[in-house]
Formats: C-alpha cells, sequence, structure tokens
C-alpha cells in the first residue's frame, strides 16, 4: 500500500493541466474558462454524466466520448459524442431502446488576450453551435413551443476571464465568464458563472475545484497521473457525481 500511495505522490508533479472534462475541453468542472491547453495537445477520453448534470430532457445517466487537440496556441477544437436512449416499437408498443442514439457536436474556444501581469486572458467559445434534424418529424406540441427540429442539446455560447495568484508559492485561480444557452431547458445554467481553482506547491498536477453554475454549487478534483492519463471527479451540488479519464499527449 504504501509503494502505491508513493507512486501516485510522485506521478503528480509535473506538468499543468486544465479541463472542462465532460466535453474534452480546458475549464472547469461545467463551467468554461479562459485557460488554454498547451500548443499541440490532443485529448481522447470519456466521462460519465449523472442525469442531474445533463440538460433537462435527459432523463437518465449518460456517458461522453470526446476527441480535442489545440493546433495554435489560441484555439481549440473538440468533437464530443453523448450517448442517448432510444425507443424500440415492437407489436405496436413503445418499448426503451436503450443507448442506442449519440448526440454528436464540435466545440471552439478561441482566446484573443492572454494573461499578463495586470489582466487576465479572455477567452470566447461555443459548445454545439450547428444541430440538425428533421423539421417534418416534429408534434405539434413541440413546434408550438418553438422546437426548430434542430437537437443541439448542449448548445451554448461565452465568454470567459481568468486570472492566476501566486501566494507561497500555491495557485489560486479565479474564474468568470457570461453564458448562454441555447435551449429553454438549460436556461438555470444561463447568466454569470465562475469558480475558482487551487494548485498545491507540492502537487502542481493536483487541482481542487469550486464553482457556481448558474443554478449549483459543484466541487470536484482533477488530477493528471504518469504524464498521460487525467481523472476527474466532482459532486453536482455537493451530491450527484460525474466524474471521468483521458488520454493527453503533445502531437508537437
Amino acid at each position: 500500500m504504501k509503494r502505491i500511495l508513493i507512486m501516485i505522490a510522485l506521478s503528480i508533479i509535473g506538468l499543468s493541466l486544465f479541463a472542462q472534462q465532460y466535453t474534452g475541453m480546458s475549464g472547469l468542472i461545467h463551467v468554461p474558462s479562459a485557460e488554454m491547453d498547451k500548443e499541440g495537445d490532443a485529448r481522447v477520453g470519456v466521462h460519465f454524466l449523472n442525469r442531474e448534470f445533463s440538460p433537462n430532457n435527459f432523463s437518465y445517466h449518460t456517458t461522453t466520448h470526446y476527441l480535442s487537440i489545440t493546433p495554435f496556441s489560441w484555439v481549440e477544437i473538440g468533437y464530443t459524442c453523448t450517448l442517448m436512449k432510444g425507443i424500440k416499437v415492437i407489436d405496436g408498443n413503445a418499448t426503451d431502446g436503450g443507448y442506442s442514439h449519440k448526440d454528436r457536436y464540435f466545440s471552439v474556444k478561441i482566446q484573443p488576450i492572454k494573461e499578463g501581469r495586470w489582466w487576465p486572458s479572455v477567452a470566447v467559445g461555443t459548445n454545439d453551435p450547428y444541430g440538425t434534424g428533421n423539421k417534418d418529424k416534429l408534434t405539434d406540441e413541440q413546434i408550438a413551443r418553438g422546437d426548430d427540429g434542430n437537437s443541439q442539446y448542449f448548445c451554448n455560447y461565452y465568454v470567459a476571464a481568468t486570472k492566476h495568484l501566486y501566494i507561497k508559492q500555491h495557485e489560486l485561480g479565479v474564474h468568470l465568464a457570461y453564458r448562454h444557452f441555447k435551449r429553454d431547458y438549460n436556461s438555470k445554467w444561463n447568466g454569470i458563472v465562475g469558480g475558482i481553482t487551487c494548485r498545491p506547491s507540492f502537487a502542481r498536477n493536483l487541482r481542487a475545484i469550486a464553482e457556481y453554475t448558474g443554478n449549483d454549487l459543484n466541487i470536484g478534483i482533477d488530477c493528471l497521473l504518469w504524464k498521460y492519463f487525467l481523472l476527474q471527479a466532482s459532486l453536482q451540488d455537493g451530491r450527484y457525481f460525474s466524474g471521468g479519464v483521458c488520454f493527453r499527449t503533445n502531437l508537437f
């Protein structure tokens, strides 16, 4: 047991990494930030989403898997797939078809202002900006409430600012963002959101996170193990677990 603890302690000394991991993009837990991955960084991973973490029209737990890359120091691009349950009709009866569908979307973040001594970094970004669908299959009720036939369950746009402070070699991050979701069922996460992060001097690859999503107070932790594996665990509103792991490497 002592050997395992020593290996873990040694493995969390090294590179820095930031993650809004359920999308594969840099950020906090659910809240975006103005931080960026290192130029050339790529991620492949999977994340478990508690149903409380997902859009309100998801009434079940699910998972995402993703691929993301930072081709330049000022831009990140991600591609995310979320498993969705479908419906099977057998002998005229509708039954649960299991996780037979996927929602796919792109994410983009651009950082026009890098952090300086006296000013924060600033970034603008979006998740799921373009959706596909079929309006001919909408019900009268869906049309009446303004559904346009596109999915875009995770569609949102944001502008974020981040500033890091160093206190006795400990790193404290302060993050503030304004975010707007397209779908009304995600409106609880609209408006001003933000959080704080803490990276202790004795374990640079260990980061504690506390954030306000506009509706919930989330806490979490992420850790980079053996230089390539990023783990994140979080509790939404201090109760509902979500978490995942990704493989991260630098292509340059």
